[in-house]
Order: C-alpha cells, then structure tokens, then sequence
C-alpha cells in the first residue's frame, strides 16, 4: 500500500512539471523571448536576457522541488555540450526541445515524463 501510495505522489509530482514545462512555453510565446526549465535541486524557469546575454531566474515563478527520496534524471533529443545544465527550452515562436524526465526510486522503479517538442505529454 505503502509503495502504492509513493507512485501515485511521484505521478502527481510529474503532472506538475508537465505544467511547469507548459508554463514556461506559455512564458515565451507571451512575452516574446525565449525560457526554460532547469534541471537541478529543483526545476526552475528561467528566461533569455537579451541585455545580459544569459539566462536568468524568473521570479514570478517558484521553482518546483523535488520528491524527497526520489532521483531525477533527463535527457534531451538534443545532446547536451559540455557543461551545458540539463534544461529544456520553449522559444517564442513555439519551438521546443523534446525528451523526458525521470523519476526514480531503488525499491519503486522509475516514472518518466515524455515530451515530443510539439506541446504534447505522456506520464509513463
């Protein structure tokens, strides 16, 4: 019951960076520059500063912490560059970076969140 009761937390917890991963596309199209999610301690948005030439927090939204007890991976279609952090990117004219987030737990196995890049998800 116990492990049931895990899963359905960790499904839970991969429905809401589904939204935060729609969010932050949403972001980008309304405000007209691109954002992304970032991989971490957290999953954080972040948007382009054309000014600054980098990329920076984006206050308004608090960042979604992970499951205690539960490691979280990624990949993306796109391979990373060296010492490049594991986000995803929502441009403004709605271009997006496919792949997925992992959720998993020794006992419990793994959850994983699949996205195509064109605005569709799948829970699994």
């Amino acid at each position: 019951m116990l492990q049931t009761d895990q899963q359905r937390v960790a499904r839970q917890w991969l429905t809401q960076a589904e939204g935060y991963l729609t969010l932050s596309c949403d972001l980008a199209a309304q405000l007209q520059t691109s954002h992304r999610v970032l991989v971490g301690n957290a999953l954080s948005i972040q948007r382009w500063d054309s000014v600054r030439r980098d990329w920076i927090m984006d206050a308004s939204v608090a960042p979604l912490s992970i499951l205690p007890d539960w490691k979280l991976s990624g990949k993306r279609q796109e391979p990373l560059m060296k010492e490049e952090p594991l986000a995803w990117t929502c441009r403004a004219d709605g271009d997006q970076q496919a792949g997925e987030l992992q959720l998993s737990q020794s006992n419990l196995g793994q959850l994983r969140l699949l996205w195509t890049g064109d605005g569709r998800y799948e829970v699994r």
